[in-house]
């Protein structure tokens, strides 16, 4: 996989990762068959974010989730909340891309992975009518079982 204008994705990744951020996530997405650039980044959590999924194309996103209470993976005590803001990376196949091109992408997840490393959880998604905040949070644990959102 080719990346294009690294530059312009280093800079939203030091942005993303600063402290007083408000962006919440980032895509890359293809300009060619092996060519990846920065399509956009953003806020609003999911509900924004997935405005952004097209049913037929392959997206890499790395997103920030804020975790409290209520959210299983909370953890209690933490000075500053730290640990419980996590960076999950999720790996986008919309449902109309061809059994053909998915297979090609599918090599092409581990260099999109190096993009964004570090992360704290790795998702893949093939359905945008159950991406939400609350999926997303839930897949994330380490104990869901299953890391697709479908």
């Amino acid at each position: 996989m080719n990346i294009q204008n690294p530059q312009k994705i280093k800079e939203a990744l030091e942005h993303y990762k600063r402290a007083d951020n408000v962006s919440d996530w980032i895509v890359l997405g293809y300009t060619s068959p092996t060519t990846v650039e920065l399509v956009a980044t953003g806020s609003g959590g999911a509900a924004t974010l997935s405005k952004q999924l097209d049913d037929s194309k392959v997206l890499y996103i790395l997103v920030k989730e804020e975790y409290d209470e209520s959210d299983p993976g909370f953890k209690e005590g933490v000075i500053g909340n730290k640990a419980n803001s996590k960076d999950i990376f999720i790996a986008w196949t919309g449902p109309k891309v061809g059994i053909i091109e998915k297979g090609k992408k599918k090599s092409h997840v581990g260099d999109a992975k190096a993009c964004f490393q570090p992360f704290h959880a790795e998702l893949t998604a093939v359905n945008s009518a159950h991406f939400n905040d609350r999926v997303i949070k839930d897949k994330a644990n380490p104990l869901s079982g299953s890391h697709i959102i479908d």
